[in-house]
């Protein structure tokens, strides 16, 4: 917003706190500005999620009574306000500023792994079972529509494996030595059927949450577009999506983060959040169940920017968003809550009831976020 604009929007202010402006006109902003003004508790887990669900059907119920208010209380001053906004929204339209594509709809994918032969570079896909009770057993290893167990596998040949989870499902993943993976929506993990060598290495695109199996003589390596994590045995989360900032937050343990782009390691401690670019790198304490709700089924965000969050909820309900580029947009955080069986419709109305925001959804796959005027 420019500084011409803010003069503007404080002039504004101004008149309708000037007691010369008619009482209608201030009676219908001050009740406007009630409205749109939503203060919301700060969540936290399946508890507070409650709370805040019962926050926002409160504040859509005085919503309600205050816009029937409005109309009865001031119906010629609401006209002549309709007439002025129909005027404002054509000429905003005439200006509307450009808007930058966070996320993209995606064909629907089926999860699946796929299985290397490393010594023949054979390939083959296995579409996983999408039914609760379905089983795949093939050389030890067993799928099933939540899980995959390596701890069995066959040690007859070495394959590379590489499970892919498409967007708005979750999935759990048992490695040959007891290392448990929960992968978030729309992520890949690259691993062997039997850790050979010095090392346990793994290659994820995406998000998951690692309880590693602690083996001192060989550490444990999740290498990632912007960073590599070392560690013996500790449990953490590591968000590491292309077009998004890398995360890797601790929970137990330590971790050692190589930083291959500025040539750096952090060695971390638990509660540490270390977020990474390619060219940087911040270093925070954190409360990591912020980071780890969406195990249990929800969006958390403390103080997040709201195109990440945007992002996340593409991801999950696959759908495109797009944003205005409007600086503050761009800069916005937010405090959002939201319950991952909830519908996209539900979570837009929720974020509609920030002040600032201005959520639409055009037709079924594509949502559209402008500042509101």
């Amino acid at each position: 917003m420019s500084e011409q604009d803010n003069k503007q929007d404080s002039n504004c202010c101004e008149d309708y706190q000037d007691v010369s402006t008619p009482q209608e006109e201030r009676l219908q902003y001050e009740c406007e500005q009630a409205f749109l003004r939503l203060q919301f508790e700060e969540p936290s887990g399946a508890e507070e999620w409650k709370k805040f669900s019962s926050r926002v059907q409160q504040e859509k119920k005085k919503s309600r009574k205050l816009r029937s208010f409005i109309l009865f209380s001031v119906s010629a001053a609401a006209l002549l306000i309709a007439v002025f906004l129909l005027w404002s929204n054509v000429a905003t339209t005439l200006h509307e500023k450009q808007v930058a594509v966070l996320v993209k709809t995606e064909p629907v994918k089926q999860a699946s792994v796929i299985e290397e032969d490393i010594s023949s570079e054979e390939k083959t896909e296995t579409p996983l079972p999408n039914i609760s009770k379905a089983r795949i057993e093939k050389e030890g290893v067993v799928l099933s529509a939540t899980e995959a167990d390596y701890t069995r596998a066959s040690v007859e040949k070495v394959c590379r494996n590489i499970v892919s989870i498409p967007r708005g499902q979750v999935y759990k993943i048992v490695l040959s030595d007891g290392t448990e993976v929960w992968m978030n929506a729309s992520s890949r993990l690259s691993f062997p059927t039997r850790f050979s060598g010095s090392r346990r290495t793994v290659t994820l695109e995406g998000e998951a949450y690692f309880k590693v199996a602690r083996d001192e003589q060989h550490p444990f390596v999740i290498i990632t577009d912007k960073m590599t994590t070392e560690v013996l045995g500790t449990e953490f989360n590591v968000k590491a999506y292309k077009d998004s900032e890398a995360h890797v937050t601790l929970v137990q343990g330590s971790v050692k983060v190589h930083l291959p782009g500025i040539d750096r390691e952090v060695l971390l401690v638990p509660g540490d959040d270390i977020t990474c670019t390619d060219d940087d790198f911040q270093v925070h304490q954190v409360n990591v169940s912020y980071y780890t709700y969406w195990m249990e089924g929800y969006f958390y965000y403390d103080n997040v920017h709201l195109s990440d969050i945007l992002k996340d909820l593409g991801r999950w309900y696959n759908v495109t968003i797009e944003m205005e580029q409007d600086s503050l947009l761009e800069e916005q955080r937010l405090h959002f809550v939201a319950d991952r069986s909830e519908t996209i419709d539900s979570v837009i109305e929720n974020l509609n009831l920030y002040q600032y925001l201005s959520v639409t959804k055009d037709g079924e796959n594509k949502i559209t976020v402008r500042k509101r005027e």
